[in-house]
C-alpha cells in the first residue's frame, strides 16, 4: 500500500486572529489524505473541517471537528480520495488495474491519545 498522506499544516503555520482579550482562533479543513501535526501524538487527519480556540495564557486548546461542506468535499465521489493502492492523487483516475483500484482504496486510522 502506497502512503498517500501529506503534511498539510503545522501549528506554528496556523493563521490565528484574536477574537477576545487572550483568546485566539484559527480555522482549516483538510481534504482526504492530508493531516494538521500539532504536537508529538497529536495529528488530525482529513477529510475534515476544524476549528480551534486557542487560550496561550493558561495553556488551553479547544478542537472542534465537523464535515467539509459539499462545494468543498463529495463523500459520495470516489475520486476525491487518494489511492493507496496505485497512488493515483485526489480527482485523477486510477493508473494500475489491481482489484482494489475499483474501490479506490485508502486508509483511515485512529487511537486514543
Amino acid at each position: 500500500m502506497i502512503d498517500t498522506r501529506v503534511k498539510r499544516y503545522e501549528w506554528e503555520d496556523l493563521a490565528w486572529r484574536e477574537i477576545n482579550e487572550g483568546v485566539f482562533s484559527a480555522r482549516i479543513s483538510l481534504l482526504p489524505s492530508e493531516y494538521l501535526h500539532i504536537e508529538e501524538g497529536w495529528e488530525i487527519d482529513g477529510p475534515v473541517r476544524v476549528s480551534f480556540r486557542w487560550r496561550p495564557k493558561e495553556n488551553i486548546t479547544r478542537a472542534r471537528y465537523r464535515p467539509l461542506r459539499k462545494s468543498e468535499f463529495n463523500l459520495d465521489d470516489p475520486t476525491e480520495y487518494p489511492c493507496a493502492s496505485c497512488g493515483a492523487q485526489r480527482k485523477t483516475p486510477c493508473d494500475g488495474e489491481k482489484p482494489e483500484c475499483a474501490f479506490r482504496v485508502f486508509f483511515i486510522g485512529g487511537g486514543k491519545l
